[in-house]
């Protein structure tokens, strides 16, 4: 074909242009040439001998322990000349096979999904307990706004009083206001919507200071109040300017017990009713919406729509809410009921993530201390936090407790997340192979993993030695798999880590590589601390020891490459807390640094244990535990 080509160049090559214009042909095609031969390969792939299987036997018994896996070494961690190639993913299904081949490559496209009216933005099967509540980084001296682009943090409802007569004034500057609340009419948010009607007069006390030209004066400020949960409901039957009327309808928002907060449609149909709205001398009043939540909302589905609809109708939307999580779609709250008397604990609740997609890993630490299953991310949700931005409002970073905000928001200015459109966000992601491996990587470790193993182990003569050791060996191999499976994408794209610019994923990408390596050397080196107690069985030193304790330690036993791994994981996690101090990544960094990531065995002595307090037919004792086996069902908060 080739020749074919350099034919009709060379037939129509009878004048200066025409030469000219016969190069330019030629140079072209050889270009495409070494592109595609650029762009060809070969992919080898190196197999391993397994240099250690923490296989525990013995002969003289029948049933000896089952051999683990150990078919993902360290030889992984190598890393190739040649940059990777990721498929593409609308759906950013995890990408386990890196083959590059017809066959994967066809079964990539077969398996994507670009269903957008399924993506809930970041929720996935995310169903855990909660340890600690986030932890308190610094107490926040100042605020800042980005407005139609931003956030802006408040302490409390009380701290929220300022910025939103503020912005009610700026509106009056443009004419007639009409601004319309709307209150989340969930159970979770019933103590604050009362905090708030108690502060009412203080927004519209503060406008009169802020109005010195009385713009609001003479029906040029009104007020509508709506409560929205499933349904939508105006509690002033039209604007108005009464302080009081307003006031009474805030308290007056009824309790919504379905646990449905649609959001985007109550502010849809907020737009839709009052985007026009006149008085009766025919006079236009400008609308602007102030949701207040501390959820975001069930009907994700509608922002979009939402977002277009108002900014025909150049409506601002402005949010009061509260943080989200980082990396996390779900907070856990306790609720007392007021109806039955009943403390319930751990209730969840939708509260992000911050981002359109969760960009985090969820790990479990080893040893004693926080979990961090709660750390607050510095922004709201993304899809409350887009609404805000997209429509030219500002989203109020809200504390709705008596804690202080968790990370200074001047230092989180530079770590914001992409609150553009889904689809444009998903689009990036699959361009960039980094932001998609570390995409891959978060999607992969969102399943229930196991804690960490047991540090202590009965002597090896105990009738459960056995069982006991062979059932935590199966609990760090279960860790291992789900981590070298995260490792997979984010080991691929390694050499890319130097060109990513935004602060945002460098801190993901080393974080996330800091925290893989290091669980994948603790699980290795337990294993193989595992295979040496019964391989080589040390003998007690002291009389009065019974049992064996696994302590954390410096030297890493496994193999030369897990060294080497290990030392990688403490330069990333270092580098981490050096290059991104008071955030959310150098809170986690730190945490994982605290503990060495080798074992050592150390005898110790385990008390029998304790008999029980009252006995079985403790009539006390049966009623409290049918009280807690009958606790009254929760409510959808």
């Amino acid at each position: 074909m080739l020749d074919k080509l350099q034919n009709i160049v060379e037939v129509r090559a009878g004048s200066p242009a025409a030469s000219l214009t016969a190069g330019l042909i030629s140079l072209s095609i050889h270009a495409l040439l070494l592109v595609g031969l650029a762009f060809a390969g070969v992919q080898v792939v190196e197999e391993t001998p397994t240099e250690f299987s923490s296989e525990v036997v013995e002969a003289a018994e029948p049933r000896a322990l089952e051999p683990l896996s150990s078919d993902s070494t360290f030889q992984d961690l190598d890393q190739g000349d040649d940059e990777p190639v990721m498929e593409a993913s609308g759906s950013f299904a995890p990408l386990l096979a890196t083959a590059n081949t017809p066959g994967a490559a066809s079964a990539a496209v077969a398996a994507r999904d670009d269903s957008f009216a399924a993506a809930d933005f970041g929720r996935r099967d995310v169903q855990r307990v909660v340890d600690v509540v986030a932890p308190t980084a610094t107490t926040l001296g100042e605020t800042f706004s980005i407005q139609g682009d931003g956030a802006e943090h408040v302490e409390g409802v009380e701290g929220a009083v300022d910025r939103v007569a503020v912005e009610i004034v700026r509106r009056l500057e443009r004419g007639r206001t009409l601004v319309a609340w709307a209150f989340d009419a969930s159970l979770s948010l019933a103590a604050e919507r009362k905090r708030l009607a108690e502060h009412i007069e203080s927004v519209y006390a503060h406008i009169g200071q802020l109005d010195r030209d009385r713009l609001a004066s003479d029906g040029g400020l009104l007020t509508s109040v709506v409560g929205y949960g499933r349904g939508v409901r105006a509690m002033t039957p039209r604007p108005t300017d009464d302080l009081a009327a307003i006031r009474e309808a805030v308290v007056a928002v009824p309790p919504d017990p379905t646990g449905d907060e649609n959001t985007f449609g109550a502010v849809a149909e907020i737009v839709s009713r009052l985007g026009g709205f006149k008085n009766d001398d025919g006079d236009a009043y400008n609308l602007m919406v102030i949701v207040v939540t501390d959820e975001v909302g069930s009907d994700q589905e509608r922002l979009e729509p939402t977002i277009a609809l108002a900014r025909k109708r150049e409506v601002p939307v402005y949010v009061l809410g509260s943080q989200s999580l980082f990396g996390k779609p779900e907070r856990r709250m306790d609720y007392y009921d007021p109806v039955t008397k009943y403390l319930h604990r751990g209730i969840r609740v939708d509260a992000g993530p911050e981002s359109a997609m969760i960009e985090q890993i969820r790990l479990p630490f080893w040893y004693g201390g926080p979990q961090y299953e709660e750390v607050e991310s510095g922004f709201g949700p993304y899809a409350l936090s887009r609404l805000a931005g997209a429509t030219g409002g500002i989203y109020f970073v809200a504390r709705f407790d008596e804690a202080k905000m968790g990370f200074d928001a001047s230092r989180m200015k530079e770590y914001r997340p992409d609150w553009g459109p889904f689809r444009e966000y998903e689009a990036g992601i699959r361009r960039d192979p980094l932001r998609q491996a570390v995409v891959n990587a978060a999607l992969i470790t969102q399943q229930n993993l196991p804690g960490m193993p047991t540090l202590q182990f009965p002597s090896l003569d105990a009738p459960n030695f056995k069982d006991v050791l062979q059932d935590n060996q199966v609990i760090a191999e279960r860790t291992a798999y789900t981590v070298d499976e995260a490792l997979e994408p984010i080991s691929a794209v390694a050499r890319l880590r130097d060109r990513e610019t935004s602060r945002r994923w460098q801190a993901h990408y080393d974080l996330i590589r800091g925290r893989l390596l290091a669980m994948k050397v603790r699980c290795y080196e337990y294993n193989f601390a595992c295979a040496r107690l019964v391989k080589d069985p040390p003998r007690f030193k002291d009389p009065k020891s019974n049992a064996w304790r696994l302590v954390p330690d410096g030297e890493i036993r496994y193999s030369e490459k897990a060294a080497a791994a290990a030392k990688e994981a403490e330069a990333l996690l270092k580098k981490v807390v050096d290059e991104h101090p008071a955030t959310p990544w150098a809170l986690l960094a730190g945490r994982e640094l605290q503990n060495p990531l080798g074992f050592k065995w150390v005898e110790a002595y385990v008390p029998p244990p304790r008999p029980a307090e009252d006995s079985p037919d403790n009539p006390r004792r049966k009623t409290r535990k049918a009280e807690e086996a009958r606790p009254p069902e929760p409510p959808k908060l």
